[in-house]
């Protein structure tokens, strides 16, 4: 008969059998999938997730799963970041700094990594009344929040600081609505954009989440409230906006800060921030949960015109709750006046669903591949209320389904 030995993270040794850890997941990354030419299953796809585990102040560690599809997916969407498990048997295996794959796994204080695969080693849920005391390691930062530097320092030598990582304390200053994107290779991808700041600078950065767990954790993100601990932010060139700039990546670690002395200077530094401006990057809508402000018809085309007699040329873009009702909805007209076709990849008009974009640069352009695009209702709508009228408004997307009732395929269907 095999015993099982609870350890610590602390007290792990290299290829020690039958182990048993407690401690929160506090880091998830997305499961990757693969085609095996040889595996034990009965199937030739393959799955991988990794999470972090945490079992105190000062220890964390990595853990990699792998398995089949099915096995990998279950565990992932079972245990999420938040959850205390018991991982029971698995694998430890000494990192090696050299591998290229530790670049993109979190720096841990443990010098070893656990394998789980299915059928040898056990993940599952730790219920006992002990699991009480790892609740608070999800919003302790796990190193000093003194290594982080502040965002002027950051943007005013971003160029010089390329291929490097860095420490960020931010409060978060806007909340993006969840979208979906697709991939130059065709896949589906979600993402989540949200902007921060420090008061050291007027700017704020923008960021994205793509790993499922943080986009919804981060759902519950109050701007100007939540601060962020951001361990091993990348600044790199991205070659898509043709600039250097910060971003998450698989090796970020993401601390949601409750109690720090430092949060209060960073929540004061910030209040001055307009309430209601909104992400720069044109595609991403807040989240609805995240507006509070409520203004008038009048109210918007007064600060609208405010803006255009003190920076002309310069595009204002707010987010604000309106109580007005619908004066005209032009449903009746043509479809093409009622849906929007638009390139997948890079989001230029195309005239029927079955026709590549116009776009050399992108790989669906002029017929190079098959057109990968989408269709979505663009519904021209005017607004009324006490103070005046909105003209030439735009409900979208799948706001516009909720609204109606109806997908975009049905409502073509009873337009024909």
């Amino acid at each position: 008969m095999s015993f099982l030995y609870r350890q610590e993270i602390r007290s792990l040794q290299d290829g020690s059998p039958n182990t048993f850890v407690i401690g929160m997941i506090i880091n998830s990354t997305n499961v990757k999938t693969f085609t095996a030419s040889r595996t034990r299953f009965n199937t030739s796809e393959r799955g991988v997730w990794t999470f972090t585990l945490r079992d105190s102040e000062e220890d964390f560690i990595n853990v990699t799963v792998w398995g089949s599809t099915e096995y990998i997916k279950k565990l992932s969407s079972t245990f999420i970041i938040g959850s205390v498990v018991e991982v029971i048997s698995a694998k430890i295996v000494k990192r090696n700094p050299s591998n290229k794959n530790e670049q993109f796994m979190p720096s841990t204080s443990s010098p070893f990594t656990l394998i789980i695969n299915e059928g040898v080693a056990l993940i599952q849920n730790h219920d006992a009344p002990t699991r009480e005391q790892y609740k608070d390691l999800l919003t302790r930062p796990v190193k000093n929040v003194t290594s982080a530097k502040n965002l002027k320092t950051i943007l005013d030598n971003i160029d010089a600081l390329c291929d490097c990582f860095v420490d960020l304390l931010v409060i978060v200053t806007f909340i993006a609505d969840v979208r979906n994107i697709m991939t130059r290779d065709g896949r589906s991808l979600t993402c989540r954009n949200f902007e921060v700041a420090d008061g050291s600078t007027d700017n704020t950065v923008s960021l994205m989440l793509w790993d499922k767990d943080w986009i919804e954790r981060s759902a519950f993100w109050e701007p100007k409230k939540t601060i962020l601990f951001l361990i091993d932010a990348r600044i790199a060139y991205d070659e898509y906006k043709k600039k250097t700039t910060l971003s998450i990546s698989r090796r970020t670690l993401i601390t949601e800060c409750l109690n720090i002395p430092q949060a209060a200077d960073i929540m004061n530094a910030v209040q001055h921030y307009d309430p209601d401006s909104i992400c720069s990057d044109p595609f991403a809508v807040p989240n609805s949960e995240s507006i509070t402000t409520v203004m008038t018809v009048k109210q918007i085309t007064e600060k609208l015109q405010k803006n255009k007699a003190t920076a002309e040329g310069e595009r204002l873009q707010f987010a604000t709750i309106v109580r007005a009702s619908v004066t005209e909805m032009n449903l009746d007209g043509p479809l093409k006046d009622v849906i929007s076709i638009k390139c997948a990849l890079c989001k230029k008009s195309v005239a029927d669903v079955q026709d590549s974009c116009m776009n050399l640069s992108c790989p669906s352009g002029n017929g190079m591949q098959t057109p990968l695009n989408t269709v979505k209702f663009n519904i021209k709508i005017n607004l009324k209320d006490d103070t005046g009228y909105l003209i030439g408004c735009r409900l979208t997307d799948d706001i516009a389904e909720r609204v109606l009732g109806y997908t975009v395929d049905e409502f073509q269907v009873l337009s024909i």
